[in-house]
C-alpha cells in the first residue's frame, strides 16, 4: 500500500503546476488576462469578472485533478489588469471529511516539493519562495461549507499588507 501511494504521488506531482518561484504554473505576476491564459494553456480560459475584495477574478481553469481530489484555479488581477493573486479551491465545498483529507494530502505535496513550511497550524500552512508566498488552509464552518484552497501570492503583495504590523 505505501508503495503505491508513493507512486500515486510521483505519477500526480507534475500535473501539481505549482509556483516555480515566479507565481502559479508558467505565470508570472503582473501578467495581464491575455497572457495568462496564452502562457497557461491547459484549459485556462477568459470569464466574466468576479470581484474578489479589490481584485477581479478574471481567468479560470476548471476541475484541475491534484492528489484525488478536483479543484478551481481562478486567477486575479487588479484595477490595472495586471496578475495579483491565483487561488486554487477545492471543489469540494460540504464535506467535512474530504476536506480534511486534501488538505492532508495537500501539505504533504507542497512540504515534499518546498520542504517545511515557514508556519504551520491545524488549518493552515504558509510556504515563503522567491518570488511567491503561498498559503494552504481549510475553511470549515461545521453543517454550512468546508473547503480547502490555496493562495498563490507575490511576496511584494504580502510584505505591504504587513507593513503596517
Amino acid at each position: 500500500m505505501k508503495k503505491l501511494l508513493i507512486a500515486f504521488m510521483i505519477l500526480t506531482l507534475p500535473m501539481l503546476s505549482f509556483a516555480k518561484g515566479i507565481g502559479y504554473g508558467n505565470t508570472k505576476w503582473d501578467m495581464n488576462p491575455s497572457e495568462v491564459v496564452a502562457a497557461q494553456g491547459n484549459g485556462a480560459h477568459l470569464i466574466s469578472p468576479e470581484k474578489y475584495n479589490d481584485n477581479f477574478g478574471k481567468v479560470r481553469i476548471d476541475n484541475v485533478s491534484i492528489g484525488s481530489g478536483l479543484y478551481t484555479v481562478t486567477f486575479l488581477f487588479n484595477s490595472s489588469d495586471r496578475l495579483v493573486q491565483t487561488n486554487v479551491s477545492s471543489n469540494e465545498k460540504k464535506n467535512e471529511g474530504i476536506v480534511a483529507r486534501q488538505f492532508g494530502t495537500l501539505n504533504q505535496l507542497l512540504t515534499q516539493k518546498y520542504g517545511k513550511p515557514e508556519f504551520s497550524d491545524s488549518n493552515k500552512a504558509t510556504w515563503k519562495l522567491p518570488d511567491t508566498t503561498i498559503e494552504l488552509s481549510q475553511l470549515v464552518i461545521s453543517g454550512i461549507m468546508a473547503q480547502t484552497i490555496i493562495r498563490y501570492l507575490p511576496n511584494s503583495k504580502v510584505a505591504s499588507d504587513t507593513s503596517n504590523l
